[in-house]
Order: C-alpha cells, then sequence, then structure tokens
C-alpha cells in the first residue's frame, strides 16, 4: 500500500521537478561519463601522463558529491515543504510517523533511482564525446570508443548511495522532531532573517564590502612576479580567500534590506510601473535566504574561476613547450658522452644537424645577484656565435653585438629583474666596461643552462679564459620525436644519467635530458585533464546554482500564487503580469551572480600580472574572460527559461 501510494506521488509531481530531475541525471551522467573515460585502457594508453586523470577525477569528484548532496538536500526540503500539509493530514488520519518518514524516503528513492537509470545510457553518450575532446587535445588523429564497465557503474552506485544516504539521513532526522502542527504550518517557514535592526544591517554590509576590497587587494598584492613565487605567497592568498568568502556572505545577508531602502527613498522609482511589487516580492524571499544567496555567489565564482583558469592553461600550451623543450633532443652532459648519445638516437632517428655549447662562468657574478640565485655565485655566459647557432635553428632573427655590449636571455617571468634595472646597465667583464644592449624571453628556455634562471651573452673574445660550466648538445632530426626516443635515452645511457655515490645513494640525473616529443606529450595530456575537468566542475556548479533557484522560485508560483491572481482581478493583463515575473526572476538570478563575476574579474586580472609574462599577451585574458562569461550565461539562462516557462504554467493553473 505504501509503495503504491509513493509511486503515485512520485508519478503526479515529477513535472513539478522536472528541472531538478534534469539536474541530477545530467550530475550523474557526467560522473558516469569521466568515470568511464578514466578508467578506460585506451584513453591511458594514449600517454603516460593520463594515469594522473584517475587521481584528479577522484579528487574532482569528492567536491562534486558535496554539491550534489547540498542540491538534492536544498530539493528535498523544498518538495517536503510543498506536501508538508498532505503529510500532516496523513498524520491527522492516523498514520504513524514512522510510516510517513518511509514514505518520503521511498518518494525520494524513485526519483533518485529514475535519474540513476538514466544517467548510464547518457553517461555512456557523454563518454564518448568527453573522449573525442582529449583525443582532438591530444592532437590524435583518431577516434576511441570507451567501452562500458561494471568498475565504472560500481562507483556510480556508491556515489550514488554516499549521497542519497547522507540527504535521507538529515530528512529522517528532520522528520523525527516534527509534531502534526509543524507538518500543517511548516509551508509557513523561511530561512530566519538574520538582521531586524537597520543600523546592525548598514554596518554589517559596509564592512563586508571593505572586508572584500582588502582581500581583493591583498589578492592583487601577491599576484606579482616578485611575489608569486615567494613560499609565504600562499598563506595571503588562502588569508585573502577566506576574507572574501566572509565578504561575499556579509553581503547576500544585507544586500536585499539596501535594494529595499534605495528604491523606497527614490519616489520617483518607487510608483514607476511594477517596480514596488517587484522589489517588495525580491526582499521578502531574499531576506529569508541570505544564507543561501552566500552560497550560491560562492559556487558562481568558483566556476567562473574555473573556466578562466582552463582557458589561461589551454592557452599556455605551445609557451610550455617551447620553454621546456624548443629543440627535437636537448641535453647536458660530459663533452666526451656526446657520441654515444648520438649513436642511440641515430638508431632510430635520421640526425639533421647538432649544436656543442658551452656555459662559461663569468666569477663576478653582477647579474646574478638580482635573480635570488643565491646556489651560485657567478653569471652563466653564452658565447655569441653559439647563441646565433641557436637562433638560426629555431628561425629566430640572429643578435649581433658590439665590443661594449652584452645581451640577456632570461625567462619572462623574471623580466623585470633587467627591466629599468640601472645596477645592470652597465657591467665589467676582462676589466672592460660593457653596456647592456636589451633582453629577451622568447630564446630562453629552461635548460639553456642548469645555474641559474638567465644566460649573459657575450662577444666571443669575452669568453676566452672563462672556466666552463656545463657542455650542452642540441639534436636537430628529421622525423619528429616523441616520449619513446626519451625512455630509450635514459635506459640505454642509464650508466651516465644513474651514478652511485660513495654512500651508496642513487642519483638519478635523467633531468639533463630533454625530448620535444615527449614534452608535447605531457603538455597535452596535461592540457586535457586540466580543461575537461574544470569544465566539468563549472558545468556542475552553474547547474547546482540554476537548479536551486529554479526550483526555490517555483515553489514560490505555487505558495504565493494568490499574489498573481490579485493583480489579475485588478486589471493587470497577462503581457504586464508576465513582463513582472520576468523582471522578478531576472533579479532573484542576477543577484548572486553579480559580486561572484566582479570577484572573478579582479581575481583573474590579477594573476593576469603573472600570467601575461608566459602568454605574452597582456590583454589575452580579458578575451577568455568574456568568452566564459558567455558561456556561463548560455548556461544560466537556460535554467532561467526553463524556471519562467514553468513560473507561468503554475500561476496559469492556478486562475
Amino acid at each position: 500500500m505504501l509503495g503504491k501510494l509513493a509511486y503515485r506521488n512520485t508519478k503526479r509531481n515529477i513535472k513539478d521537478y522536472l528541472i531538478y530531475l534534469i539536474t541530477v541525471t545530467a550530475s550523474f551522467s557526467l560522473i558516469f561519463a569521466f568515470n568511464l573515460v578514466a578508467s578506460s585502457d585506451e584513453i591511458v594508453k594514449l600517454c603516460s601522463s593520463m594515469d594522473a586523470f584517475k587521481n584528479s577525477l577522484f579528487a574532482v569528484n569528492i567536491l562534486i558529491i558535496f554539491v550534489i548532496c547540498f542540491l538534492i538536500n536544498y530539493t528535498t526540503k523544498f518538495m517536503f515543504e510543498k506536501r508538508s500539509k498532505e503529510l500532516g493530514t496523513y498524520m491527522l488520519l492516523g498514520i504513524k510517523k514512522k510510516e510517513i518518514a518511509h514514505l518520503v524516503i521511498i518518494e525520494n528513492i524513485l526519483l533518485g533511482i529514475l535519474a540513476f537509470v538514466l544517467a548510464i545510457p547518457i553517461g555512456f553518450l557523454f563518454s564518448q564525446f568527453v573522449s573525442l575532446v582529449i583525443v582532438n587535445l591530444l592532437g590524435i588523429p583518431k577516434t576511441l570508443f570507451i567501452s562500458l564497465n561494471f568498475v565504472s557503474i560500481g562507483l556510480l552506485i556508491i556515489y550514488f548511495l554516499t549521497i542519497y544516504v547522507l540527504v535521507l539521513l538529515n530528512l529522517l532526522r528532520r522528520i523525527s522532531k516534527m509534531t502534526i502542527r509543524d507538518f500543517l504550518y511548516f509551508d509557513k517557514q523561511n530561512e530566519k532573517k538574520m538582521f531586524r535592526d537597520s543600523k546592525k544591517r548598514n554596518v554589517i554590509f559596509v564592512l563586508s564590502i571593505i572586508l572584500g576590497a582588502i582581500s581583493l587587494f591583498l589578492w592583487n598584492s601577491r599576484c606579482t612576479m616578485d611575489n608569486f613565487n615567494k613560499q609565504e605567497t600562499l598563506t595571503y592568498l588562502m588569508v585573502s580567500v577566506i576574507m572574501l568568502i566572509i565578504s561575499i556572505y556579509g553581503i547576500s545577508t544585507t544586500c536585499a534590506d539596501m535594494f529595499l531602502t534605495v528604491l523606497l527613498k527614490n519616489k520617483k522609482m518607487k510608483y514607476q510601473n511594477d517596480n514596488l511589487f517587484v522589489a517588495r516580492t525580491f526582499a521578502s524571499k531574499a531576506r529569508t535566504m541570505s544564507f543561501t544567496f552566500g552560497t550560491l555567489s560562492m559556487l558562481i565564482l568558483i566556476s567562473l574561476l574555473a573556466l578562466n583558469y582552463s582557458s589561461i592553461n589551454k592557452a599556455s600550451y605551445d609557451i610550455s613547450v617551447n620553454l621546456n623543450a624548443p629543440y627535437d633532443v636537448q641535453l647536458f652532459d660530459d663533452k666526451q658522452v656526446f657520441d654515444e648519445y648520438i649513436r642511440v638516437i641515430e638508431e632510430e632517428y635520421t640526425i639533421d644537424n647538432t649544436i656543442e655549447y658551452d656555459i662559461y662562468k663569468e666569477p663576478n657574478h653582477q647579474v646574478q645577484n638580482f635573480f635570488q640565485s643565491e646556489y651560485y655565485d657567478f653569471d652563466p655566459v653564452l658565447k655569441l656565435s653559439d647563441y646565433n647557432r641557436l637562433l638560426e635553428l629555431r628561425k629566430m632573427p640572429l643578435l649581433s653585438l658590439n665590443d661594449n655590449e652584452y645581451y640577456i636571455v632570461t625567462n619572462s617571468k623574471f623580466a623585470y629583474e633587467v627591466e629599468d634595472n640601472k645596477d645592470i646597465e652597465t657591467i665589467t667583464v676582462a676589466n672592460k666596461n660593457l653596456k647592456l644592449k636589451g633582453y629577451d624571453t622568447k630564446s630562453y628556455w629552461n635548460s639553456i643552462t642548469n645555474t641559474g634562471r638567465f644566460v649573459v651573452v657575450l662577444p666571443d673574445k669575452y669568453a676566452q679564459g672563462l672556466e666552463v660550466s656545463e657542455n650542452h648538445l642540441i639534436i636537430d632530426t628529421k622525423e619528429d620525436t616523441d616520449a619513446e626516443l626519451e625512455n630509450k635515452i635514459k635506459e640505454d645511457m642509464q650508466h651516465q644519467l644513474v651514478k652511485v655515490d660513495e654512500n651508496g645513494e642513487i642519483n638519478d640525473e635523467s633531468y639533463r635530458v630533454n625530448v620535444r616529443g615527449a614534452e608535447i606529450e605531457q603538455q597535452k595530456a596535461m592540457v586535457a585533464i586540466v580543461v575537461s575537468l574544470f569544465m566539468y566542475i563549472a558545468f556542475i556548479l552553474i547547474s547546482a546554482v540554476g537548479t536551486i533557484l529554479a526550483v526555490q522560485s517555483l515553489s514560490d508560483s505555487t505558495k504565493y500564487k494568490y499574489r498573481y491572481l490579485t493583480l489579475r482581478r485588478l486589471g493587470i493583463n497577462d503581457k504586464s503580469l508576465f513582463k513582472t515575473i520576468r523582471k522578478q526572476l531576472l533579479i532573484l538570478f542576477c543577484v548572486p551572480a553579480i559580486s561572484a563575476i566582479l570577484c572573478s574579474f579582479v581575481m583573474m586580472s590579477s594573476l593576469n600580472n603573472v600570467y601575461q609574462q608566459i602568454l605574452g599577451d597582456k590583454h589575452l585574458y580579458l578575451m577568455y574572460f568574456g568568452l566564459n562569461l558567455i558561456i556561463f550565461f548560455l548556461i544560466y539562462s537556460i535554467y532561467w527559461i526553463a524556471t519562467y516557462i514553468g513560473f507561468k504554467r503554475n500561476i496559469n493553473e492556478a486562475s
């Protein structure tokens, strides 16, 4: 009997919670899709770095579980609220509270099972799309078919049970504390209004704004090339984030009253069209769900940061490859073994060109002092002729220096140490003053030298008599290299790269060898992991926010339908009424988004101080921010439109 009643109720109410059901189904589908991809042998075999995808996905799924728990718990509360009188009536008729609890649990489980069953085929289709995205990001010209496996289904079952056990235990706890009166009047309850004193509210609002400004200022102060790599920066950024969270919740708890106060003081705006009705309706809702607004703002902020970070990470792909491995093969070791390296490579590749160059020690270390390299007491020097051969191989413009000039090649991250630094405008080498002609970051790569973050390029004659610090070998191959070549070199040259010291400790110096093909594979895998996972997070978070606002609004359309019936009786036509509803929903959806968008823009602008050195364009982040904002509003607007349609339907049914 109880099962039949639960089934009937679920079938009857399913249209009211269609948006919720779609979002939960989509969430479970994405979880299942990514689990299928992560557990696919075909995907893992694409790249050795794809093993990290599994570990990263596990961490992301923990976050997603909490978000879905919050979503289902919040929606369950509204489902419970809408039917509280019905459940109270059951108790009046003599049905025990325990049986009512079982009834509600069965109904929620039925909805959950429906979402779970739908998630498997939809998630399977999603997995094919995700694999296609990953293959394209890896630059592999083939299509992979992701097959179903019991491991992924088992993980989905575990996630499903974890989420619903937590939600239903909370629901049981709520029901156990309720009386018949609580059931009958539960739909009259809301979140408690946090501030009843206007002066206290105003102080909290102003303090929240100030705290938010300070947190963003602190964030910006650490996002500079000078401070970003310091150990204490992480602590400062964490403090900044905590302050920002407090600020967002403070603003959310006071913004409704502030908005209404401003409107009521402006008589012209107050009585214009439907402004007063919309403002009163919004304020009555926002006052009692202020904490929820703060949570939704945080979810939107995280989703926007995730979207923007994935875009910047993808944009930095080519730069990262050239920064780590601009040549087919590059290594540094003793000159005596260079021929042995060449023979190993020639077994499978055709060598077009080789370049040997030395790094010298300039003992006065006049430039090193500004690069925080306390481990080295000299400036690494590269001869002009060697530098030009390296440039020629990369098809870059050659450099010319007069006898009284020198040049610096450094990482873009440390360009600020050279730019406008008057202390290094002139240095002394071999008792002669040399003027700085300029500096370059595009030709720099991380292993150009192993003894610092820069090299000083000098005319050849100044290198005479200087002690050699390192011997480097550059190899250009006819064929494109791959990760297998790097593994082969490290395996065949293990006797040279892995050494045992006098204490018996093994020193692995495989870092001496870099192969471009291996770096490309690693960077593509990293981009594929970051982009796919962060897009996954963003979609889930945006959907959760949209669903909560939709369920909240649709619940109000039923709960307060008399307001709109009254407007109709007063002569308001449907066109004006629906315009009022659109405005009301627009404000409700925009309020939690405004602070999140502003904060995310400021935070990304600050991070751009660091990333512009890597990307080489200080305005590129604006394009990405704009594109990601469009993606956000596309998803967000779908929920707004669906809510508006459902709202209209409820109002029309009531009349």
